[in-house]
């Protein structure tokens, strides 16, 4: 039986009904439309009474054709049937298209000017062919050289300028944001963060480049290490500084207005199978022994964890719930999941930051179907957070935008 440290009350998905405008915080939920096909979950489902916001992860980085860059016809066609949904069922509801790309595709085309134009020409038309409110850049990560730092804002300033272009012309506001990491060797060498959050209305942190720990896949505090003897100036104990509270900090200290970063809250578990007699050679990192893991939505691990002879346990500085069983050939499984325990600290931290709000990694992982219960659970309880933290208005100055 899974245990809950505290009382909750969860409000049913009809009664949660207030206006977006109404929300001093933003309740973003992402779909994919590829994912939610295999399930067939239908842009219909998304509950927009919860989600005013909707980010469609379905772009691909745009192909190169001559000297033009084009995004595919079928992201296209399954992206326009998410805003036909939205826009048929909702008058205020937003959805902003993400891009996806890696360090070398956005690299090469940031570097050249010609390239630059193209990208931004092609993302500002699919932003009006498409009838989105917003693109959002998955850059995931720099080449780690402060050339690219540079030619990441040049892109970004081209971007904004066209929007701001867009916004002149038409009487709805677009708007620009940008996926950033939650990697503490990322943050080190990627980002001109100041710049990148000045020239974007939105920063989406993404909880899937975190730093696994042991035991937790999206830990809120890193796991110190302990040695056995002391270090000048260090002591005995280091503090990798991997967490969440830490390297969401980063992006504040930077110079990142508060208001303008999103924290990912991906609504699944990472489960590993694993040689415990090997676990002592990499420091107990047991994502080091099977890196890649199972990926498990919540709507399939409820059930999993609910079969017979796993052993529950909790990360006390992962601040999150795990599992273990033994398996045949002296191996074990362990998966590492979120709980009402694990997302009530999360959220704790989103509003003693004074975070512009969450967004839900993806809306169509958690129990849709009530089958370990209550339909939405997780994205239940969320959403009311989200909307019982007060407004940042009367609070400190930050960086004028």
């Amino acid at each position: 039986m899974i245990r809950y440290r505290y009382f909750y009350i969860v409000l049913a998905l009809p009664l949660l009904v207030k206006l977006s405008s109404a929300q001093s915080k933003k309740f973003v939920c992402s779909y994919s439309p590829s994912k939610a096909d295999s399930i067939n979950y239908q842009p219909d489902n998304i509950p927009l009474q919860v989600c005013p916001y909707v980010i469609v992860k379905a772009f691909s980085f745009p192909n190169v054709v001559g000297r033009q860059l084009l995004f595919s016809d079928n992201e296209k066609i399954a992206f326009s049937r998410v805003v036909s949904s939205v826009r048929k069922r909702s008058k205020t509801a937003r959805v902003v298209a993400s891009i996806d790309g890696s360090a070398r595709d956005f690299t090469i085309t940031s570097n050249a000017i010609v390239r630059r134009q193209a990208f931004v020409q092609a993302a500002v038309a699919m932003l009006l062919e498409l009838d989105a409110d917003g693109i959002e850049l998955n850059w995931k990560a720099s080449r780690n050289s402060g050339n690219d730092r540079i030619t990441m804002v040049q892109l970004l300033q081209d971007l904004r300028q066209a929007v701001k272009a867009v916004n002149k012309s038409i009487s709805r506001n677009r708007e620009l944001w940008f996926r950033g990491s939650l990697h503490p060797k990322v943050l080190e060498v990627a980002y001109n963060m100041f710049d990148v959050c000045q020239l974007v209305d939105h920063v989406t942190l993404d909880p899937s480049t975190a730093e696994s720990l042991e035991n937790a896949h999206a830990p809120l505090y890193g796991t110190p290490i302990v040695l056995p003897f002391s270090l000048p100036l260090l002591g005995n104990i280091i503090d990798l500084a991997n967490g969440f509270n830490t390297t969401t900090q980063r992006w504040i200290d930077e110079g990142c207005a508060p208001k303008k970063l999103l924290l990912g809250i991906g609504l699944h578990g990472i489960g590993r199978v694993y040689s415990p007699g090997l676990a002592p050679f990499v420091g107990n990192k047991v994502h080091l022994l099977n890196p890649e893991g199972t990926y498990l939505e919540q709507r399939e691990l409820c059930k999993k964890i609910r079969e017979d002879d796993w052993n529950y346990a909790w990360d006390e500085y992962g601040a999150m719930p795990y599992v273990t069983k033994a398996l045949q050939n002296g191996l074990v499984e362990r998966i590492s999941y979120e709980d009402l325990d694990s997302l009530r600290l999360k959220m704790n931290m989103v509003e003693q930051k004074r975070f512009g709000g969450i967004y839900i990694d993806y809306v169509h992982s958690d129990d849709i179907y009530g089958r370990c219960g209550q339909p939405y659970l997780l994205i239940a309880y969320l959403s009311s957070r989200v909307r019982s933290i007060p407004s940042d208005i009367g609070f400190a100055i930050e960086w004028n935008e």
